[in-house]
Order: structure tokens, then C-alpha cells, then sequence
């Protein structure tokens, strides 16, 4: 018994979130096919910049068929170059929200929050800063993705 909960113990913890579902809202810039992973932040949040490295992994590395595509909530281009010693990684495909119409349009005021949508469908919402370059959170992501991206059950071929 004592060897059973020693290595449940040692297990990684699935990372929490909470499922969506529904259309995504169009937003200008983000393609609709496919999956993106949209990312809210802002170079002056502490959490934002807690997961930066590991968000930056991910998007240089995705799982096949994943976008990350980011939202600063930055007053200028030019913040959040200084946070990345003067160039923005072209990998994090970043877009001001100025107005924050994005952030609003998903609901998305906490930062950082970070939405999965999957063949423009809500999938998922992970809000505080993430281990995004963890094995458990890329297996976690390929598993919503094939999820939404399987097709739905159809009658038997006869």
C-alpha cells in the first residue's frame, strides 16, 4: 500500500483548466482553421513574465498543427520589445489589443489567461501562468486537440 501512494505521489499533476465550448469570435489576424492557442499578457505583469520562457518554447516548438498567437495588453510595441532585449520573438506572433477589444471579445481580463480554440471552437481556458513547456501540459494539449478535432460519430455504412 505504502508503494502505491509513494508513486502516485511522484505523478505529475494534469494542469488545471476550465473546458469551453461554442464559437470562437473572429478576431482580426488569427487564422479560423486549425488550432490556436491565444495567449493574454502584458510585459508589466509578473506572472506574464513567470511563464514567458516557457511560452516562447512552445511556440518555437508546437504541437503539429498549433498556433500560439499573443495579445499584449502593453500600451506600445515598444514595451514589450524592451521585456525581450529589443525584438519581439516572431514565433510568439504578437499583436497589440489596443482597446482591448480581443480581451474582451473572449473574456479574458486576468492575466495572463490563455484560450485553446480548435476549428474556431472554444476549447479551453487556462488562467494564471503555466508551464507551458512541460511534458504534461503538451500532452494536455494534444489531447484537447484531438478531441475537438475528431469527427462526430456517424451512422454505420451499410
Amino acid at each position: 500500500m505504502a508503494l502505491f501512494l509513494l508513486s502516485a505521489c511522484t505523478e505529475a499533476v494534469p494542469p488545471a483548466y476550465v473546458r469551453l465550448s461554442g464559437p470562437a469570435p473572429t478576431l482580426a489576424g488569427v487564422p479560423a482553421d486549425g488550432a490556436q492557442l491565444l495567449v493574454f499578457w502584458a510585459a508589466w505583469c509578473p506572472p506574464c513574465r513567470q511563464e514567458a520562457p516557457g511560452l516562447r518554447a512552445l511556440a518555437r516548438d508546437p504541437p503539429q498543427g498549433l498556433h500560439v498567437v499573443t495579445f499584449g495588453r502593453d500600451a506600445s510595441l515598444e514595451e514589450v520589445s524592451r521585456f525581450f532585449d529589443g525584438r519581439v520573438p516572431p514565433e510568439l506572433n504578437l499583436r497589440l489589443d489596443e482597446g482591448e477589444a480581443a480581451t474582451q471579445a473572449l473574456g479574458a481580463e486576468t492575466l495572463p489567461t490563455s484560450i485553446l480554440v480548435v476549428e474556431g471552437r472554444l476549447v479551453a481556458r487556462f488562467t494564471g501562468p503555466r508551464k507551458w513547456d512541460a511534458p504534461e501540459m503538451r500532452r494536455l494539449l494534444e489531447r484537447l486537440m484531438k478531441e475537438r478535432q475528431a469527427p462526430a460519430a456517424s451512422a454505420p455504412l451499410r
